[in-house]
């Protein structure tokens, strides 16, 4: 697929938002949504995982989208509870596309957290952009979770958990465990760390009543995932 196939592909794409429940653990209630744009293409033309391989060499395509889904995802939501907007930092790195962004969240700041996510950017400079997000979500006064942590090849950071809210915790961890059963002392340790410096654990990939109650007795704040899936909305 060249490149003008693939900018005509994104751009004409039919894309919906699904909105993912995230549970406090303690009420059962639902404290907040995350928001994903699914998008209506052939995987046989085109994965998903080329397609963000691909965006993140075309900048401008990717920034244009994301302006597009982020308006969606947000005007779509009708609900009370927090919502959790996963964004690259590709599409937040030149000051044109800070501005951009800030007049967009600050709208929204009181409601909306900002997770900040890696989706395969291959460039040596990722880290430091992903750090300069951070720290301008920061000044921004916007509320940050830090996505995906421990999943495999992802980026740990200090600096990046420190100015977050939220620590999510891949699902891999919980797949690791049922191989593993001492690795859960890495998560209790783990939660027990975050939580002492005052930031909220979420646990991901919760597709089982096993998970569930293995994620009580860990003591996180907030689960997620396919357990809940009656609980999702598709707008």
């Amino acid at each position: 697929m060249n490149t003008f196939e693939f900018e005509h592909l994104i751009k004409n794409a039919k894309y919906n938002t699904k909105y993912e429940p995230i549970i406090d653990i303690r009420t059962n209630k639902i404290y907040g949504y995350e928001a994903l744009s699914t998008f209506d293409i052939d995987t046989d033309l085109i994965t998903t995982e080329e397609i963000f391989n691909r965006l993140h060499h075309t900048n401008e395509l990717f920034f244009d989208l994301e302006k597009r889904n982020k308006v969606d995802q947000v005007e779509n939501y009708d609900f009370d509870e927090k919502l959790f907007l996963n964004f690259d930092a590709d599409i937040v790195s030149s000051q044109v596309q800070k501005e951009y962004w800030s007049e967009f969240l600050k709208k929204y700041k009181d409601f909306v957290v900002v997770e900040i996510t890696e989706n395969g950017s291959d460039d040596e400079s990722s880290s430091e952009v992903m750090r300069d997000f951070s720290t301008w979500l920061k000044q921004n006064g916007i509320n940050s979770a830090l996505d995906d942590f421990a999943k495999e090849g992802s980026m740990f950071s200090f600096f990046i958990m420190e100015n977050s809210q939220y620590i999510k915790i891949d699902k891999s961890f919980l797949k690791q465990i049922e191989k593993n059963k001492n690795y859960i002392h890495y998560l209790k340790g783990l939660i027990l760390t975050i939580q002492v410096n005052g930031k909220k654990a979420i646990i991901e990939g919760i597709e089982t009543k096993s998970h569930l109650e293995l994620a009580r007795t860990l003591g996180c704040d907030y689960v997620q995932g396919y357990y809940f899936k009656d609980l999702t909305v598709i707008k």
